[in-house]
């Protein structure tokens, strides 16, 4: 069960599916660092609004699909980060409680961020000043 829990993170990071400035990968680290964090935590309204609708989206399609663990449906973004972190066992939740990230690599308003100890490559866009995550999450 954890197996395929973890799985279940990695399965939706490939459904939702390079420099610039100093401010700006500071500020997608910490949008993908604070998303991770809201999983461990299951503050589910907190991560749900670092996505984009598309990738919300993606997140309801790959967590309703997921064959290596239970299919979680839901009908909203929060509902189904509630019923994933339900699912996660404490040590799951320790690799992400830290929201460990590696240096962000930005160009223009498109940037990717390593989550460490998850194996996601997060992908965001910046939307009226703020970074938000396309692809890649979970």
């Amino acid at each position: 069960m954890r197996l395929a829990s973890l799985t279940a993170l990695t399965l939706v990071a490939l459904a939702i599916g390079a420099c610039g400035g100093k401010n700006d990968a500071a500020d997608a680290e910490a949008t993908v660092s604070s998303a991770i964090k809201g999983i461990a935590a299951g503050d589910a309204a907190k991560v749900c609004a670092k996505l984009t609708p598309a990738a919300k989206n993606r997140v309801l399609v790959a967590l309703r699909n997921n064959p290596v663990g239970p299919d979680i449906r839901a009908k909203t973004c929060e509902e189904a980060l509630t019923k994933l972190h339900a699912s996660l066992t404490q040590a799951q939740k320790n690799v992400l409680v830290d929201g460990e990230v590696g240096d962000a690599k930005v160009k223009g308003d498109k940037a990717s961020v390593h989550v460490v100890g998850a194996g996601m490559e997060v992908r965001l866009q910046k939307r009226n000043d703020t970074w938000l995550i396309t692809g890649g999450f979970l």
